[in-house]
């Protein structure tokens, strides 16, 4: 993940999936791979990170599934122009300044936009190259200044392509899944 360390961007591993500082493990039943953005001011585990604690996830595309009938078809979606999405998120640490300490982060999603709509009714916050500064300076605490930069992308710049059913397991873990 992408952050702000005492005024310089820096890269960091992280787990996916926020794991909140009062868990006895660094682990949780609650569902925190994502968050929307709509909630995250009244949410009492995420209305502290969200003023204090953000970060960009980098992607080249994500997966989706579309409901036809009964059945669901797996899409990756994409940048248009092929290039690596940045995609609003927030972290914590868990059990910080102890030789335990972890960090770990929920993706920001959002109301889909009209391309996306097509697919799925929710979406990342994908991150226009003009606010990536805005988004990770720590100097920014508005409400209003965030609510606006945590809205759905412009259609015109996804794309995406039905894959493999295979996707649906993490397991698959190969090339295979995009075809």
């Amino acid at each position: 993940m992408l952050r702000m360390i005492d005024g310089d961007r820096q890269f960091d591993e992280m787990r996916w999936q926020l794991v909140p500082r009062w868990e006895t493990a660094f682990t949780t039943k609650l569902s925190t791979i994502n968050a929307k953005s709509e909630t995250v001011f009244e949410s009492r585990l995420y209305k502290s990170l969200i003023v204090r604690q953000r970060c960009i996830v980098p992607l080249s595309g994500f997966f989706e599934w579309k409901k036809d009938g009964t059945t669901k078809r797996p899409f990756k979606i994409q940048l248009r122009d092929g290039a690596i999405m940045s995609v609003a998120a927030v972290w914590d640490t868990w059990h910080y300044g102890t030789p335990d300490e972890r960090r770990s982060f929920s993706i920001l999603t959002t109301a889909a936009n009209d391309f996306m709509r097509e697919i799925h009714d929710r979406m990342p916050v994908i991150l226009g190259a003009a606010d990536l500064d805005e988004w990770l300076d720590p100097e920014t605490h508005e409400q209003d200044v965030l609510q606006k930069l945590m809205k759905s992308s412009p259609s015109a710049w996804l794309t995406s392509s039905e894959v493999s059913t295979l996707v649906n397991s993490p397991k698959n873990n190969t090339a295979e899944v995009l075809k």
